[in-house]
Parts: structure tokens; sequence; C-alpha cells
């Protein structure tokens, strides 16, 4: 560990006892500086990146698109850009990484890092997410789902810091969720707790097939921009169509225009806010967090509705929790990635450690 530099010795403050001569004692110091951390967020619609210190002091961030064409090979190729980006940008090298986490959507599996499912990247299902970027960045790479790390990043820099209960939900392209429960990140007994999108919230039907009667198809950013647009032959349709300027209609220009007046924005905006709150308190029925935080592309949006949430959530609810809008803008993944990569480091310094003294 001395060689590798990742302690060091220094003069102990404490005073003898006895007075009597010997050796000087020394107390051991981690070098905190000798490693660095990435964390990354592989998400629907952006791909986010930090660097740290193992005291968790950020360096570098970087934010790019996720790439829509080209599959799982262009995705994993815009990561493998950025990591070395910062790498050079940083003057680092592969070799003063000690730990890589990402997280990604869908179901992980907890050991090998294979994606089993995940419906918000093309060609994830059964992907053997950890070992392709284990091969294409040299060096090993843990995988965990996105909401299990934003809980965790939610717990260590952000609106969970000192509680043992709460709840992250991420609502973007999908929707995700992440529970601390009795101060750990629960992750259910083969790591898929918290796929939240799955709840049966509506009666499926001739019309309504069960996959798409779930929570995350229609209550999403994706759900809600799929609602427009089975309703875009309305009259108020065409000003919001007209404010898109030639862009596909996105939720975040959904709320804006509801924000305004327009009333087709604001019936499709009603449907989702009650949605999201059906979705938030089944939650609490179940786990009962001190507090829920909202995340994820869509949360800036729903900033303004947070007094409607939590009246909606406290009719139906025994003891409703304080419903808050993340503190992490959308880095809780990775800020939890990063956490988790340090966690790693310490493990393995410790074991270290404990072997030579042995």
């Amino acid at each position: 560990m001395l060689k590798e530099k990742l302690i060091y010795l220094g003069e102990t403050k404490v005073e003898s006892i006895g007075g009597k001569p010997g050796p000087k004692a020394q107390q051991i110091f981690y070098n905190n500086s000798r490693l660095k951390i990435i964390g990354i967020d592989i998400g629907g619609s952006r791909i986010r990146a930090l660097l740290s210190d193992l005291d968790g002091n950020i360096i570098a961030s970087s934010r790019e698109q996720t790439p829509r064409t080209g599959g799982r090979k262009e995705i994993l190729k815009k990561v493998q850009e950025i990591t070395l980006k910062l790498l050079d940008d940083n003057r680092l090298k592969i070799a003063d990484i000690g730990a890589i986490v990402v997280g990604t959507p869908g179901t992980i599996h907890p050991v090998t890092g294979e994606v089993r499912v995940a419906y918000n990247l093309p060609e994830w299902n059964n992907f053997p997410l950890a070992k392709e970027l284990s091969k294409l960045l040299k060096t090993e790479v843990f995988v965990e789902n996105e909401a299990h790390l934003a809980i965790y990043g939610e717990h260590w820099k952000g609106g969970a810091i000192n509680l043992n209960n709460a709840a992250a939900m991420s609502i973007g392209v999908g929707i995700g969720l992440g529970l601390l429960i009795d101060g750990q990140v629960y992750r259910g007994f083969n790591g898929i707790a918290g796929e939240v999108g799955n709840l049966p919230l509506q009666m499926p039907n001739s019309v309504q097939a069960e996959t798409n009667a779930n929570f995350e198809y229609q209550a999403s950013a994706a759900g809600l921009e799929r609602n427009f647009q089975a309703l875009k032959s309305k009259p108020e349709a065409k000003e919001i169509i007209a404010l898109a300027n030639g862009e596909e209609v996105s939720a975040k220009l959904i709320y804006q225009c509801a924000s305004t007046g327009n009333k087709l924005a604001i019936k499709l905006v009603d449907q989702q806010l009650e949605l999201l709150s059906r979705g938030i308190a089944s939650v609490c029925c179940i786990t009962n967090p001190e507090v829920f935080i909202l995340q994820g592309g869509l949360a800036s949006a729903l900033a303004p509705h947070l007094k409607t949430i939590s009246k909606q959530v406290e009719k139906i609810t025994l003891i409703p929790p304080r419903i808050i809008l993340t503190e992490l803008a959308d880095l809780s993944t990775a800020y939890g990635a990063l956490r988790r990569g340090i966690e790693k480091v310490d493990r393995l310094a410790l074991t270290a450690m404990l072997g030579e003294s042995a």
C-alpha cells in the first residue's frame, strides 16, 4: 500500500503517556488524491459523467446527447469518448482511476452487470454492458440500475442526507424509482426493486392492453408526448405544434403551453399530474418514506406543480411524505455512481491493509 502510494504514514499527535524511550508512533493516512473515480449515467436522452477524487470533490463533468441511431454500438462509443476526454483533459491515465461505475435504465444482474430488460435504450436487452465497457475502457467497469444509484446520490449529497427512509422517482423518457429503507438502498432479492414503471395503475381492456396500461407508458414524458400525438388534430394543438417549430412536440413544451393557458395542454398536464400522484401514493402506502424526491428530465417542468401533487397524494395516503425536487439537477445517478466507486476503492484499500498487517 505504501509502495502504491494509497496510504502514507505521519507522526501521531498523541503524546506518549509513560515518557519511555522507543520509536515514535505513526498514524496511517489514506491518500485521497492518489486515485480518481468516474461516475456515468447512461440515460434515455443524455449521458452524464462526473470525475472526482476519493473525497467526492468534483474535478470535471460532461454531458452529451445519447445517440439515437446506431443502436448500442454508438452508445458504447459515446461513453468511451466521454471517458477518454475526461482523462485527457485532466492529464490522467486509466491507471489513475480507482473505479468506474455506470448507471443505466433496466433490470441489472447484481453480480455480472448484465442488462436483462431495458425499454428506453436500443438493443439493451440481454446485454453484458459491464463486460463490453470493461473491454472498451481496458479496466473493470461496474454497472447498476440508474434509480438505485440515484437514491444513493440523494442520500450522499442531495435531499435524503441524514435520512433513513426516502424515495426518489426519476421521470423522463421512462420512470424509475430508488428506495432508501432503514438507511440502506433497497434492491430486492434479485436487484429489480423499484421497477415502478410496471405498476398496473389502469385496468387493461379491449383498447388498453396490459403493456400500455402500466404507469410508465401513461405517466412518463414519453407517455405525455404520446397522448398529445393522439389529440394533435384538435384545434388547440395547432398553437403547440407551431411553437415546436418543426420539431417533435416535447413534454416540456406541453407544460410550457399549459402555463400560458392552452386548454389542450392543461388537460394533458392535469392527467399526468393525477397519474404521477397516484403512482407516488402507491409507493408511499408500502414504503412510508419521510421524503419523496422527484428527479429526471421532466423534474424542472414539475417544479411549479409540487403543491398540486402534494395535495393529491395527501388525499389518498395516511401520512404523506414531503415531496421535493432534487437538489442535484440531473446528476443524482452520476453522484450515486461516484459514491459507489469511492466505497469500492475504500473496501479494496482496507482489505489490502489488513492483509499486509496480518
